[in-house]
């Protein structure tokens, strides 16, 4: 009798434990698969996409998917609006009173989203939210967000953790992007002295330099750099001491190969190159070409090569640079 009443427990016992398991089963699954719309993105909720530089700008997507084992029961009308409070969080989590390093909200003039809605059919997984982006007057050391949050979503649910995003513009020409930093290798040589009437003199001897040089996209065809091998950190400084280079694609010149800074017999053809300060003001740089060699640009190797003089705005105005400079670029 004892023996039929363990046995009749532990059959009880048996069976609970199998209808809980069950239970749990059911519950998880509806827990895994239930239908939730979400953006994608990333760390902090920010997705990045690169823009290139161009009159009437260009478009980008923002992918909206619908999370399940299955496409979606019915058709879904996702809205969105804009979310400005998004980036004030993010900048106090991520940089505290750095003010410098705060991400911007783009103004809209630079960027179109029309509608602000999507249409999800009907047994799909997920769609694409069109966005034009207009890049070419933005500064190129400040990071741009647009900050779209999921307003409503006509069946089923939004995620709540994955309901807005930080939609970052990044921006990109042939010889630089701002997703990630684009170096080049440097190599050169420099000598300081006066200019008289276009005419170079100096006491001193041509010093060899070299560094890894951070390049940055600021139009279709131009980047910003720094003269020689100087280096700075803030963006005030950055922005009063850079150079504006750009290349002229449909121009075409036979430029002087210079080995180990000395000019060989040697000419290769490649495409011009204009350099001027990268800021048009009293406290920026000033540069001159020089009136010997041509600066150019090899898009077979994607290496420039810039001859100029420069005289930073804080020097004495008889102090002169010149520099010859050949930059190649990083492997990516």
């Amino acid at each position: 009798m004892k023996a039929f009443t363990k046995i009749t427990i532990l059959s009880v016992a048996a069976a609970a434990s199998g209808l809980l398991s069950s239970c749990e089963m059911e519950y998880y699954k509806e827990e895994l698969y239930r239908k939730e719309i979400f953006i994608v993105s990333g760390e902090n909720n920010i997705l990045g996409e690169e823009f290139e530089y161009g009159e009437n700008g260009h478009t980008g997507n923002l992918p909206i998917y619908a999370s399940g084992s299955t496409g979606l029961d019915t058709d879904v009308t996702v809205k969105f609006c804009l979310d400005a409070d998004a980036i004030g969080e993010y900048n106090k989590r991520n940089f505290d009173t750095s003010f410098d390093e705060y991400a911007i909200e783009l103004d809209p003039k630079y960027y179109t989203i029309d509608p602000m809605s999507i249409d999800m059919k009907a047994g799909s997984y997920s769609t694409l939210l069109p966005i034009n982006v207009r890049i070419d007057d933005l500064l190129p050391d400040e990071t741009y967000f647009i900050p779209l949050r999921i307003e409503s979503v006509s069946d089923y649910m939004a995620s709540t953790t994955k309901n807005y995003v930080l939609f970052e513009i990044l921006r990109k020409n042939d010889y630089a992007t701002t997703k990630s930093d684009t170096y080049y290798t440097m190599t050169g040589t420099t000598q300081t002295g006066w200019v008289i009437d276009d005419l170079f003199g100096s006491d001193s001897r041509r010093q060899a330099i070299n560094s890894s040089k951070l390049v940055t996209p600021i139009g279709k065809h131009s980047i910003r750099i720094l003269p020689g091998a100087t280096a700075a950190s803030d963006k005030l400084t950055i922005r009063n001491n850079s150079l504006r280079v750009t290349v002229d694609p449909e121009t075409w010149v036979n430029v002087p190969v210079y080995v180990e800074g000395e000019l060989t017999d040697e000419t290769v053809p490649m495409q011009k190159v204009t350099i001027e300060p990268y800021l048009d003001s009293q406290d920026a740089i000033h540069v001159s070409l020089s009136p010997q060699d041509v600066s150019a640009y090899d898009p077979e190797t994607e290496t420039f090569y810039l001859y100029y003089r420069y005289q930073l705005a804080t020097e004495d105005s008889g102090t002169w640079h010149e520099i010859r400079e050949t930059m190649i670029r990083t492997q990516y």
